[in-house]
């Protein structure tokens, strides 16, 4: 009986797909919802992250179904392991597409955040006031 093949090592077992990332501008979901995206410079054994040119993408969609982004700058970022859901490669011919989120700035993006969340008060019918 032959023994089985010993499939290859990698030099960081557990986290290699993340060597595919590095220098790369990904997008990544963390577990309080927040939205990350920036510049992929580093990782260790925990998939802690080093993103160079990070900001954090919030993203408001209307009733109508329009939806509009604003990028609010953070710098440097050190990203823990265990805070990531999902980290994906952000493709820039998608985003400059029609079909993506109209881009604005964080001052305006931060307004709509808040109409919004005054909008949804008020259709449930709670106040500050209470």
């Amino acid at each position: 009986m032959a023994a089985a093949a010993a499939a290859p090592l990698t030099p960081f077992p557990g986290v290699a797909s993340l060597a595919d990332q590095l220098d790369k501008k990904v997008l990544i979901l963390l577990r309080d919802g927040r939205h990350l995206v920036g510049i992929m410079r580093s990782f260790d054994q925990f998939a802690n992250l080093v993103l160079e040119e990070t900001f954090e993408r919030r993203v408001v969609v209307s009733k109508s179904g329009g939806a509009a982004y604003g990028d609010i700058p953070l710098g440097l970022y050190l990203v823990r392991g265990d805070a990531i859901i999902l980290l994906g490669e952000v493709a820039p011919e998608l985003e400059a597409s029609d079909a993506h989120p109209t881009a604005v700035s964080p001052e305006d993006i931060l307004r709509l955040e808040e109409t919004c969340q005054d909008a949804e008060t008020a259709a449930l019918g709670l106040s500050d006031d209470a």
